[in-house]
């Protein structure tokens, strides 16, 4: 498969704020690096679209999950074999039903 486009839905982009917000209290170099991380992931997304994982048993839309150091949870869609739309940001302790 080949690269795919990137989209990220403003909610996405709403959860990376937070979380990048949420980081900077404590240290805001570190706040650039997660979000500059979170963009590296998106990109490798983007050419191994499969690495994520369906997983009916949080829902039954056809998206894929990828964690992210254990704590952070990629939502994404594959659309037309050309698009990886990410959906979601979330940290592993939300609940991630609910934000679908």
């Amino acid at each position: 498969m080949n690269n795919l486009k990137l989209e990220i839905t403003s909610k996405a982009y709403h959860d990376i704020e937070l979380i990048s917000d949420y980081i900077a209290k404590d240290n805001k170099n570190a706040a650039i690096k997660f979000v500059k991380l979170f963009n590296k992931t998106f990109n490798t997304l983007c050419s191994h679209p499969n690495l994520g994982k369906s997983r009916e048993d949080f829902t039954y839309l056809d998206v894929k999950f990828y964690i992210l150091q254990k704590n952070y949870l990629i939502i994404y869609r594959i659309i037309d074999n050309k698009i990886l739309r990410i959906l979601r940001v979330l940290t592993t302790y939300q609940d991630v039903c609910s934000a679908l």
